[in-house]
This record gives C-alpha cells, sequence and structure tokens, in this order.
C-alpha cells in the first residue's frame, strides 16, 4: 500500500510541474548537451524499428525520434506531461507512427498479465531520471524484459550514486545504504507535492537488472549515468 501511494504522490508531483517542466530542464545548461549524448548514443546502437519511450514526460525526445523513423510507443503515466506531448504532436505525426499509451497501460507493474501492447520493441529509451522515480526496479526490468525483443537495446539515463555527496543527506540512512540491499531515498518538494527518488548503485543496477538485461555500458554525464543494457 505505501509503495502504491508513493507511485501516485509521484504521478501527482509531475502533474503538478507538467506546465513548468520544459523551462526547468531548460534552465539548466548542461541538459541540452546530455540530451544530445543520449540521442548519439541511441542512433549508433539502433538502426530503425518500435522504440518504447518509457516516461515519455512532455515528448521531447520524441522530436529526434520521429525525426528519424523511428517508430515510437509513448509511456507516462503522469496525465498533465502526456498531454503535453500528446499537444505537441499529435497534429504533425501518423498514427502509424507514434502510439500513446492511455491511463490503462502506463502501469508498467501489470504488464507480465496484461502485455500493453502486441508488438515487441527493437529498443527502449528511458531519458533524464525517470528509473530513479521507481521503488521496484526489479519488476521494472522483469517486466521491460518483456516488451523488448532479444538482443534489444536498453538506454537508461539515472542519476548517479555520488558518495561525495553522501553528506547532503542522512548519515544513518547513507551509512545503511552500503551494507544492505535499500537505496538512498529523497525527497524533493515543489508546492505542496513531494517527488520520491531513489539512488540506486551501480551494483544494485547491475544485480537487478541481471536475470534479464547485460550492462554493454555506463558513461557518466555531469550529475547522470547513461547505462546501455541489451536484453539476454
Amino acid at each position: 500500500m505505501k509503495a502504491l501511494e508513493t507511485v501516485n504522490k509521484n504521478i501527482d508531483f509531475y502533474n503538478e510541474i507538467a506546465n513548468n517542466y520544459d523551462a526547468i530542464l531548460d534552465d539548466e545548461g548542461s541538459n541540452r548537451h546530455i540530451r544530445n549524448t543520449v540521442k548519439e548514443k541511441f542512433m549508433s546502437l539502433v538502426k530503425a524499428g518500435w522504440v518504447l519511450d518509457f516516461g515519455g514526460g512532455t515528448g521531447r525526445d520524441l522530436d529526434w525520434l520521429i525525426g528519424n523513423n523511428y517508430r515510437v510507443i509513448f509511456c507516462e503515466p503522469s496525465e498533465g506531461m502526456r498531454q503535453k506531448a500528446i499537444n505537441r504532436h499529435q497534429n504533425d505525426i501518423p498514427d502509424n507512427r507514434l502510439i500513446f499509451l492511455d491511463d490503462n497501460r502506463v502501469d508498467f507493474t501489470t504488464w507480465q498479465s496484461h502485455p500493453p501492447f502486441s508488438i515487441k520493441t527493437d529498443a527502449i529509451i528511458s531519458d533524464f531520471a525517470v528509473i530513479n522515480c521507481i521503488g521496484d526496479i526489479e519488476l521494472l526490468f522483469k517486466n521491460l524484459s518483456g516488451v523488448i525483443k532479444p538482443g534489444g537495446h536498453f538506454l537508461a539515463l539515472m542519476l548517479q550514486h555520488d558518495y561525495k555527496k553522501s553528506r547532503l543527506w542522512k548519515v544513518r540512512q547513507f551509512l545503511r545504504s552500503l551494507i544492505s540491499s535499500k537505496p538512498l531515498v529523497l525527497n524533493v518538494n515543489y508546492n505542496n507535492h513531494r517527488q520520491t527518488v531513489y539512488m540506486y548503485t551501480p551494483k544494485f543496477i547491475k544485480k537487478t537488472s541481471s536475470p534479464h538485461f547485460e550492462i554493454h555500458g555506463a558513461e557518466n554525464l555531469f550529475e547522470f549515468t547513461l547505462f546501455h543494457f541489451v536484453r539476454k
């Protein structure tokens, strides 16, 4: 029940910031370089096919994905963010090139019993710390593996678990994370809404993804790490 409440609070948080999200990203100059690096890496690995844009936000990656002839399945649980993406792209992209998952299909926790679409994608992209908003990434990797072809590429941009910044967090919680499987947990407030952020160690990511994916690379980009997974 607590996990569900956290998910709903995170969705409420992104609904609240939807109108300001693009401006928030643009306010940090490094984000343009980061997004372009993710784009170039993705395009070097995936030449064509269906792409799951997981946690696609306001649809900023759709510009270059559709522009380079990928077909995209767009998954964004925040209705406010998703509507921004729909408003931005629904009139200029053919229906056979872009699918927006609706409310009943955006919940990845149900995908094993209720697949959100019938095809297997060629790749998955998850940009700007989407996975850090998810508490059960073991289930995430399991269910994402069910919607991508064997050998498919999965690029995920995640916040770094930076030990040098541990002084910013509660010392007890930080030390506990070193000897347990639990991630560091941060809370971000915006107006009256709170987002929970999970700071996963590379070791934990490797462990939880290993039944379904191999890690083929991890590139540091400012406060992020770009992980390259390949479906087993």
